[in-house]
């Protein structure tokens, strides 16, 4: 079977289900390639939106915020014949192209503007492709219900009254979790964790984290902190794709033996595993991948926006609590680091959470004759 996953460089999460969904399909012997679908568009506009996103949502984030408030709160912007659809539907002819001479037959959206792309095409060329879309935050997307899909895949049960609100049938939702790389399925025993990566088995393992860009108060807050642990505590600082930030923070704690910046990490399962609390703003694969491990964690408001979502979902579900500033940010932080009864309860309500394979549970429902209903009657969903 040949499958077509379509994501958007607007956003690392979109491209890291993709990768999980491409790893799947790919395990069970299906040939899978990922698109950008704005490159469909064009590849300058592709490349000049990741640019301004990224850009954005390092240093304007009070920007993000307001142009995803204002996408929630306009409707519209998303419907048929509207300019903002309209522009992303010019797509639609070299997609449709793709999808009929590469002889794809099932194909996936990580992000919204796939499926807007997806739909306009099925209607071009009348193509008879099984789709879905996977919403990769915990809340429903602007548009995400503004799409001809087979198929909406949904981070959590508690969703999918809203998507029926908004006129999908229930035989068209399922509950599938949102989908990681496999080794994040698999777990390393803490104490060896910490021997492989060279950290103190008997000292406590603090991990601060700001997306794959590197996002948040990052610097402030490892001040903070490193101020107010003793050196028992070891601390790591992923950095991402932020080399600036890498290369600053390196610099300022390079005679410290205790505090670890890193750059992009190949082997996060082996580093989340190895850690007592995560300190991270609440992206939707970050706070997924944390509550697979059974992470506790502490969650910066740092971007909002979709990620707002991502916190409310995390705080309601007992596995994380935050704070308004970096005080208090702080202070929780060492509170927990302090207390193993309070890291174990938030571990436990994040145990009770993660408990499918959602990469599975989309491969199951895009391939099978037949799908579940939101209910999950025919694949398993969260409880």
């Amino acid at each position: 079977m040949k499958v077509l996953i379509l994501s958007s460089n607007n956003g690392g999460g979109h491209n890291a289900v993709a990768a999980a969904l491409q790893e799947c399909f790919t395990a069970h012997g299906d040939k899978c390639v990922i698109r950008d679908c704005l490159s469909f568009l064009s590849e300058k506009l592709s490349e000049l939106v990741s640019c301004s996103h990224n850009y954005v949502y390092r240093h304007i984030p009070e920007l993000f915020d307001s142009g995803y408030r204002r996408s929630e709160d306009n409707p519209l912007l998303f419907k048929e014949h509207h300019s903002v659809r309209n522009m992303i539907d010019l797509g639609r002819f070299a997609l449709g192209k793709c999808i009929q001479s590469e002889h794809f037959e099932v194909v996936l959206c990580t992000h919204v503007f796939a499926a807007m792309m997806l739909t306009a095409a099925k209607k071009q060329y009348g193509l008879t492709v099984r789709t879905g879309i996977v919403e990769t935050d915990y809340g429903n997307t602007p548009g995400f219900a503004d799409n001809e899909m087979d198929l909406h895949f949904l981070p959590d049960l508690s969703l999918v009254p809203e998507l029926l609100a908004a006129g999908i049938d229930e035989s068209r939702i399922i509950a599938s979790g949102i989908p990681v790389r496999r080794n994040l399925l698999t777990a390393t025993d803490k104490t060896e964790a910490r021997r492989i990566l060279g950290l103190p088995p008997e000292h406590r393992h603090l991990l601060i984290m700001g997306g794959s860009m590197g996002c948040g108060p990052i610097p402030d807050l490892l001040n903070r902190l490193y101020a107010e642990l003793d050196d028992t505590t070891q601390i790591s600082v992923v950095c991402g794709s932020n080399a600036r930030l890498q290369r600053s923070l390196a610099a300022d704690y390079r005679h410290l033996s205790n505090v670890h910046v890193l750059g992009y990490v190949t082997d996060m399962s082996l580093l989340y595993d190895s850690a007592d609390l995560l300190v991270t703003k609440p992206g939707g694969i970050t706070v997924t991948e944390a509550a697979i491990k059974a992470l506790p964690m502490v969650l910066i408001n740092a971007v909002a926006g979709c990620e707002a979502h991502n916190l409310t979902f995390f705080l309601r579900k007992g596995g994380a609590v935050t704070g308004e500033t970096i005080d208090e940010l702080c202070t929780c932080s060492v509170s927990l680091l302090e207390n193993q009864e309070s890291l174990c309860q938030l571990s436990a309500a994040l145990r009770s959470f993660a408990s499918q394979n959602a990469a599975e549970v989309i491969y199951a429902a895009m391939t099978a004759p037949g799908h579940s209903n939101a209910n999950g009657e025919n694949n398993p969903v969260h409880p």
